[in-house]
């Protein structure tokens, strides 16, 4: 796990898309370290597939702007931060 990434100070979001799309979300955010780190965990509400995402402290504007360029290629359709 890189050094600069703690999940104690982590926002966590969750992402609907399908099993497919995952992998690739995966790999975009990788290429930017230290941004966030996608999880294979998901959960299913009212049908819909959702992953979880752990954002570092302080680049949820850079998440989202990842994720904006993410759904120019694979489905997105919701995104929520974990309460």
């Amino acid at each position: 796990m890189n050094s600069h990434y703690n999940t104690n100070e982590a926002l966590i979001f969750w992402i609907q898309t399908n099993k497919e799309a995952i992998h690739f979300i995966d790999g975009i955010i990788t290429a930017y370290d230290g941004v966030a780190n996608v999880r294979r965990d998901y959960t299913i509400k009212e049908g819909k597939t959702y992953f979880k995402v752990f954002v570092a402290d302080g680049m949820d504007d850079e998440f989202f702007s990842i994720i904006e360029r993410c759904k120019k290629y694979v489905p997105i359709t919701d995104i929520v931060q974990a309460q």
